[in-house]
């Protein structure tokens, strides 16, 4: 094993949550809040050194036996690291998880979070797949870490049975893949076609497609969010999905790419399935975790889009719309978690659509931040969402894939019918409950970064597009 320094991030944060499980066994519940800052703390730490690689190439980037550190994997990382800095501040503000096992759910988090950077690193299967089980066995837990909710408790039990269905199939297309090739790399593949190989690389894309939520893999979505803390709620429908997704890419478009494997029409029709599933689907949910859970599972569509596209705009495409995705879904999420836990309504769902009635009278502000969040989610300009989605379609336009970029269109004039409805709550149908609508300085902060990234990613693109295309470097 080599250049073991390349993964010294993933390391700290694996050994940080080893610490803070322990640390549970020493720390009274009510000051259970200490577990969090520290699981926070460490994760900018681990932030800062992944961006100080990216600065010193000679010396922090290269090639491992079994992962790869380049610019393309240290984007997703910050990404990641991103993701869990701000979920870690979304559940010092969640009222329903347990302060005695405060050092457990932060651990989880650290553990998922160190899994996923393995994987946008990895290069062989065979740590692809303890990545993705580390990141799995991590999530089941924390989707049902609210135990008298009953909801949780399903929510994490068909999340647990669809994601051991789906770890049976990787396991035996890697198997296969092993039987085609004599060994689990991905580099340097002497074999890349043949009817067993094709079928390996077919049961590996079934995994992949569970974790990033692609349909028809995306069942377990709706339940698995609904019941989910809030808090992991946000985690799952991003740092899995992008760090998935940024593994695909690199499978999918350098090492084996889809034309290579003559899969470019079945990696088309994932994405437009994919996409009118998702907006489809959200248009008839009355709860707003479920409706924003049909509508990760659209949005993983449109980024399916820019590795279907292959060319060198996709592939920026797909770094850029994730970031974005990034600040616009962590924003509406902190803020259906402020408007949930606020005084709910005896005998009414405390994230239905009613929760949200008048909400601009009982929070301006809170009511103005969420529009911009699905304005930005729909794509209208000038929010970022509208950036991210144009270098998108723009991708698979240059390449010849006329009909996609126009279902990605009307898909996007669709989603805007369901985001809508919550503003027309919020802004249009009155409320019975007045109380205002309290948002803790964590939260706080949290939607100022999102409204920051949404607006002046928006209206300023260039700094982000000129790291994306910094980032779009990949070895070998």
């Amino acid at each position: 094993m080599f250049n073991l320094h390349l993964i010294y991030p993933e390391i700290l944060l694996s050994l940080m949550a080893l610490g803070l499980l322990i640390a549970e066994l020493f720390v009274a519940p009510k000051h259970g809040r200490l577990m969090y800052h520290l699981a926070w703390l460490v994760s900018i730490i681990a932030l800062c050194v992944v961006g100080f690689t990216l600065s010193d190439a000679s010396h922090a980037q290269g090639m491992g036996t079994l992962w790869t550190v380049d610019p393309f994997s240290q984007f997703f990382k910050i990404m990641i690291l991103l993701i869990t800095v701000f979920c870690i501040l979304m559940g010092l503000e969640y009222e329903a998880l347990p302060p005695q096992h405060s050092g457990t759910f932060v651990c989880l988090l650290l553990l998922a979070s160190s899994g996923l950077m393995f994987l946008v690193s990895s290069v062989d299967l065979l740590l692809t797949f303890i990545a993705l089980e580390l990141v799995s066995i991590s999530s089941f837990i924390l989707a049902g870490f609210e135990r008298r909710n009953p909801k949780s408790n399903e929510g994490a039990m068909k999340y647990f049975l669809f994601g051991a269905f789906s770890s049976a199939v990787m396991a035996y297309g890697i198997s296969l893949f092993y039987g085609a090739t004599g060994g689990t790399k991905l580099i340097g593949l002497a074999q890349t076609n043949g009817p067993v190989f094709i079928l390996s690389m077919l049961l590996i894309l079934l995994g992949f497609g569970f974790k990033a939520s692609i349909a028809p893999m995306h069942f377990w979505v709706p339940d698995a969010y609904e019941g989910a803390p809030t808090p992991v709620t946000t985690y799952l429908s991003l740092a899995p999905k992008i760090a998935t997704l940024g593994a695909m890419l690199r499978l999918f478009s350098v090492l084996l790419p889809i034309s290579v494997l003559d899969l470019t029409v079945l990696f088309s029709i994932l994405a437009g399935l994919t996409m009118i599933v998702g907006n489809f689907t959200a248009f008839f949910q009355e709860n707003v975790k479920r409706m924003l859970a049909y509508s990760s599972v659209a949005q993983a569509g449109y980024i399916l889009i820019g590795i279907v596209s292959g060319n060198t705009l996709g592939l920026e495409g797909v770094l850029l719309y994730s970031f974005i995705y990034i600040a616009m879904n962590l924003g509406a999420f902190a803020v259906t978690q402020a408007v949930a836990q606020t005084s709910p309504e005896p005998g009414h769902d405390p994230y239905g659509l009613q929760a949200f009635n008048g909400l601009s009278r009982r929070s301006f502000g809170l009511a103005l931040a969420m529009t911009f969040f699905l304005l930005s989610l729909s794509g209208i300009p000038p929010m970022a969402g509208f950036i991210g989605k144009f270098y998108i379609f723009s991708s698979a336009v240059e390449t010849g894939h006329y009909g996609l970029a126009a279902l990605g269109l009307v898909n996007s004039v669709v989603s805007v019918y369901y985001y809508m409805r919550i503003a027309y709550h919020m802004f249009f149908v009155p409320s019975t409950n007045s109380t205002p609508v309290s948002v803790g300085p964590y939260l706080y902060g949290s939607l100022a970064v999102a409204i920051a990234g949404v607006l002046l990613f928006g209206i300023y693109p260039e700094p982000l597009i000129a790291s994306v295309q910094a980032s779009a470097h990949y070895l070998p």
